[in-house]
């Protein structure tokens, strides 16, 4: 019920995503679609058994990225404000307790605020579909939400719960054609949120073995941020633009319709949170997992930056894909 609502808020006010050369839909389609994930779980994490004063820093956190995220949506914020934001939110996610174990402090600190702040904008850069960042989102929530459970971490498990539960409710809205987009005010947050729950879950495996777990439940979302960032430096463009070079971009390119990308990111999603799970808990052991999956994202990697980056997509009937970045 919340989307139905922000939808016709953002189309009172305005709030909508033009047409232009380096996006895809053809009519103006509302943003805040983050605003509607925020207020509902916001509204239902304190009904989250073993409410606790970490989760209300973790969510202060979501909620200074969303209104960041918001503000960039209206205006268009320089870069180094919404940085200042997610260094700030990552900060106090680490102070709740969601931070890296490698060196000790300070340096496991600084590797934590660059961890958060990385995974928060892989998953600004893979919301540039219909359905993309939603999916990615609710697939890894769902993982999140069992992993947690499984480990007997009853808070931790309800916020992925939460926002498993938040994403797919959107979802529903921003399938191919989308009715309203996640926008930054949606996209920054969910990310964040997402890294913030996969530090703060124990596995009860060795330390090098949860590293990779946590790595393989985020792997789409890096593996997308790698190849536009490595695209765009081979190009001499910069990285912060927007642009339709996304792997689901270069998929759309390959003669896939927007419904067939989203649903092989979704299911390629599973598949990486399925292993991380499974290294997480012990069932398979981390060098014979990773090593297959490095080949093959390498692999990946290099076929589609072989794949034209700018040349034109043929856009569907009733087209409404979301911002690329």
């Amino acid at each position: 019920m919340v989307t139905p609502l922000v939808q016709r808020v953002a189309l009172s006010v305005g709030l909508t995503a033009a047409p232009r050369e380096d996006r895809l839909h053809t009519s103006p389609t509302p943003y805040m679609g983050g605003v509607a994930i925020l207020l509902t779980a916001c509204l239902a994490t304190p009904f989250v058994g073993r409410w606790e004063a970490e989760a209300a820093v973790i969510m202060a956190g979501a909620l200074l990225l969303g209104l960041v995220g918001l503000l960039d949506d209206m205006r268009h914020l320089r870069p180094a404000p919404r940085l200042l934001a997610e260094v700030g939110a990552a900060g106090l996610a680490a102070a709740a307790g969601a931070k890296v174990n490698l060196f000790g402090d300070p340096l496991d600190f600084v590797v934590t605020i660059v961890w958060l702040v990385v995974v928060t904008n892989a998953f600004n850069l893979v919301d540039n579909m219909d359905g993309a960042a939603a999916g990615i989102a609710t697939v890894t929530a769902t993982a999140l939400m069992i992993a947690a459970s499984l480990a007997g971490q009853v808070l931790v498990g309800g916020l992925a719960a939460v926002l498993a539960g938040s994403c797919l409710a959107f979802l529903v809205f921003n399938w191919h054609p989308a009715r309203i987009f996640l926008g930054d005010a949606g996209a920054l947050p969910v990310g964040y949120l997402l890294a913030v729950i996969a530090l703060k879950l124990r596995f009860q495996v060795p330390h090098p073995a949860s590293i990779v777990a946590v790595v393989l439940l985020t792997a789409p979302a890096l593996f997308d941020t790698a190849l536009v960032v490595i695209s765009r430096v081979q190009r001499r463009v910069p990285i912060y633009v927007g642009g339709v070079d996304h792997t689901s971009h270069r998929l759309l390119r390959l003669g896939l319709s927007t419904r067939a990308v989203a649903g092989w990111i979704a299911l390629v999603t599973a598949l990486c949170v399925s292993l991380g799970l499974a290294v997480g808990r012990g069932v398979l052991e981390p060098a014979p997992v990773m090593v297959p999956v490095a080949i093959l994202g390498i692999g990946m990697l290099l076929g589609l930056l072989r794949l034209p980056a700018t040349a034109s997509i043929m856009i569907e009937p009733r087209d409404s894909t979301a911002k690329p970045h």
